[in-house]
């Protein structure tokens, strides 16, 4: 079973972090608060998401060195700076941006288009072809980067 960590800016992190364990159906989930960055010390995770844009780089890069994966929101272009040579874990960028590895296509109504831009293994080798998904936004356009990394999460551990 994978250990993922997810890494918040945000301040409701056991209401989060119940809410994500539910959606996932995951008992290894750590949510992290990103002013405990700091406190995190000797746990090696199979997967890091980060949605929200992170202010604490160096501390974030501390974390992201000994991870398999790294998802992480693109459309928050200081995230961008967690992206260096020192970095050798694999990368799944996501947002708007048409070059993100899972660009956001549309976002109308209550329903959200992805499509993932090149092939993706998830943590059991299986390869997740190029495609279209379609999801439904139950949580409205304010919670769209939650969404959608809930999604690639789901990717990356279920077979």
């Amino acid at each position: 079973m994978p250990v993922i960590g997810i890494i918040s800016n945000s301040n409701n992190i056991i209401e989060k972090e119940s809410k994500i364990k539910k959606q996932l159906n995951e008992e290894n989930l750590v949510v992290i608060n990103e002013n405990a960055l700091a406190n995190i010390k000797n746990i090696k995770f199979d997967i890091i998401l980060i949605y929200e844009e992170m202010k604490k780089i160096d501390q974030v890069k501390e974390i992201i060195k000994h991870t398999k994966y790294l998802i992480i929101n693109t459309d928050y272009k200081k995230n961008l700076l967690l992206l260096d040579e020192e970095i050798e874990c694999s990368v799944i960028t996501f947002g708007f941006s048409p070059k993100a590895t899972i660009t956001i296509v549309s976002n109308e109504n209550e329903e959200i288009i992805l499509e993932v831009q090149r092939e993706i293994s998830n943590i059991y080798g299986q390869k997740i072809e190029c495609q279209e998904i379609k999801l439904n936004n139950n949580h409205g356009k304010n919670q769209i980067y939650e969404e959608i990394s809930m999604k690639i999460l789901t990717f990356l551990v279920k077979i």
